[in-house]
């Protein structure tokens, strides 16, 4: 990350608070443009869900809706509204909980942080559910010049901080990292977390080992007698590192702000505090953790010794800022290689929306775990060298696992275990966000893992960029007579974190005039990494030739497109055109 020597540029500062308020004004701008559509169009778009019906209301005020189809892009803790989908005013503000696809059934919490008392809903009503806008982008102003008015955190974002580590407490830490069992680039990492006094990033790539390493970094510090700020962007990973904390260490007082998210259960069997609501406190001690719109609502009062974040890849720098202001030692965990940061609207400072991670790793480079429990050789190979430089290694017990298979099958040349990654080609010109070639040949791709290789369905993950061709695969799947809830077939944001014995990636488009359009969303790095990685012994490629001819103009998707042209080249390629009815040529 460069520093602009212009010393009539903005301010970064500056530069941040622009950012927040073409946020905001998008943000404003696409709630009034969804407002205007039906709710079938509201459905199409992944921003709503109609005709749920209300089962019951527990004392907690949590409601269980019955919900058919769920095809929406909401995430656990997401903001949303109930009511009838026509009078929005009127609408409940509540937050998205845990859906259960297999019986269908989704829990929504009321809001802890908005008045008044919920209104009396009727059990065996059908409701409308919608996104709710947060409107916290103006609290988060007051983050950021309140972040640069401290000198160390101005510093730190600037570039030029000078990191400082406690010798003696960062050999304490090797000790007990190494008496733990931890592999030696995690022990790197975790002594330079606990032994910073000021800065310390740990770069994560899929299934290294970071919740594990996290949890274990908390419990030293927590058995120290250190109070802990922790940070994610998705009530997912909050959970996710709590719990694992608790698995470790059944004694160090553990909370988290706001809603309790679909953990609510799991988190209060394992003693973790829940402190919701306006003027709740947390307790002076241990783990206080939440997204950074809970920690943003802590008092200044509130002081810690440390700010951890996880998902740190994904952290916008408002929202990091928030987390700082609480601690003078900040440890940032994450990997700027696997989902970016959420922006709604189109900013020409791309570093303004950057991750806080990925502006922080450009400036002071990180520690990365090189390790993966996950990944065969075969799909660490192509993973290390697209995105982590070669670096990136499977451990030996990982290294040599293949994907069941019983030869004599169709499509035997796509699913041979001895071609971790494999492209299978369907040439065709769709210009759209979906191909029924590609579709099909996902379904028979899943049948035969299912029914002749015996792949359990919840081994399977079938993902796509856009939503149109996630319904296109599910269509297909259905018509080929799978149906099973444990299969995962959805986009590719949503199976971050997740891991499959096979995952199948179909790109959709295959015009490139189409793709020079949307090359920035298409051509997304990120995205191909997450999707890739997701493997443990198989990935396969489903594409037309077509993807690979995009002529983007603007050089950063010119970039990516040369990635995505390398992975075609280096992949043994079966071509199915001719089965599958795509063009010829």
């Amino acid at each position: 990350m460069r520093r602009s020597d212009d010393p009539d540029a903005p301010s970064l500062e500056a530069r941040l608070l622009r950012f927040l308020e073409r946020e905001e004004v998008d943000e404003r701008r696409s709630s009034d443009e969804l407002r205007a559509l039906s709710v079938e169009d509201r459905v199409l778009e992944g921003e709503c869900i109609q005709d749920a019906v209300l089962e019951q209301v527990s004392a907690d005020d949590v409601h269980v809706f019955r919900v058919t189809e769920n095809l929406s892009k909401f995430r656990n803790g997401d903001a949303v509204a109930l009511g009838d989908g026509i009078e929005f005013d009127a609408a409940w503000p509540c937050v998205y909980g845990e859906f259960d696809a297999r019986e269908g059934r989704l829990r929504i919490e009321r809001d802890r942080f908005v008045r008044g008392d919920l209104p009396a809903f009727e059990t065996g009503r059908r409701y409308v559910i919608d996104r709710r806008s947060l409107g916290l982008r103006g609290r988060l102003r007051e983050v950021v010049r309140s972040g640069f008015a401290d000198p160390r955190i101005a510093e730190v974002f600037a570039g030029t901080h000078a990191i400082e580590s406690d010798a003696a407490r960062h050999a304490r830490a090797v000790e007990k990292l190494t008496a733990a069992g931890l592999h030696a680039s995690q022990v790197e990492a975790g002594a330079a977390a606990i032994g910073t006094e000021s800065l310390a990033l740990v770069q994560g790539p899929p299934g290294t080992g970071k919740t594990r390493l996290l949890a274990e970094i908390l419990r030293l510090l927590g058995g120290a007698g250190c109070r802990i700020a922790l940070g994610a962007f998705t009530h997912r990973a909050v959970d996710n590192v709590l719990l694992a904390l608790r698995r470790l260490d059944p004694d160090v007082p553990l909370a988290k702000i706001g809603n309790p998210g679909s953990e609510a259960a799991l988190l209060r069997r394992a003693g973790v505090r829940i402190v919701a609501g306006r003027g709740a406190r947390p307790p002076a001690t241990g783990v206080v953790a939440g997204t950074p719109y809970a920690l943003a609502r802590l008092p200044a009062s509130e002081r810690f010794h440390y700010t951890v974040f996880d998902e740190a890849g994904q952290l916008p720098i408002p929202h990091a800022i928030a987390g700082m202001l609480l601690a003078k030692r900040w440890v940032f965990v994450g990997d700027h290689r696997q989902l970016p940061p959420v922006v709604t609207a189109e900013h020409a400072d791309t570093e303004v929306t950057a991750s806080a991670f990925e502006r922080l790793h450009g400036f002071y480079g990180s520690h990365l775990l090189d390790t993966t429990w996950r990944m065969n050789d075969g799909v660490c190979a192509v993973v290390a060298e697209l995105f982590y430089d070669g670096r990136l290694h499977p451990a030996e017990e990982a290294a040599a696992r293949r994907m069941p298979f019983v030869p004599g099958g169709t499509l035997d040349e796509v699913l041979d275990p001895e071609r971790p990654v494999v492209l299978a080609r369907v040439d065709h010109l769709q210009p759209g966000k979906r191909s029924v070639e590609e579709a099909r040949l996902c379904a028979d791709l899943v049948a035969e893992l299912l029914r002749r290789h015996g792949l359990d369905p919840a081994e399977i993950a079938v993902v796509a960029p856009f939503r149109a061709q996630v319904r296109a695969i599910r269509s297909a799947l259905q018509e080929a007579g799978v149906d099973s809830e444990d299969l995962v077939v959805d986009t590719v944001e949503r199976v971050q974190g997740q891991e499959r014995e096979v995952v199948i990636l179909s790109l959709a488009v295959g015009d490139p005039a189409t793709l020079d359009s949307r090359s920035k969303f298409f051509f997304s790095t990120n995205r191909l990494n997450v999707a890739l990685s997701r493997a443990r012994t198989k990935s396969i490629l489903v594409a037309s030739r077509g993807a690979f001819g995009a002529l983007p103009a603007d050089p950063e998707s010119l970039y990516a497109v040369a990635v995505f042209k390398q992975l075609a080249r280096q992949l043994p390629t079966v071509d199915l055109t001719a089965v599958y009815g795509g063009v010829r040529g």
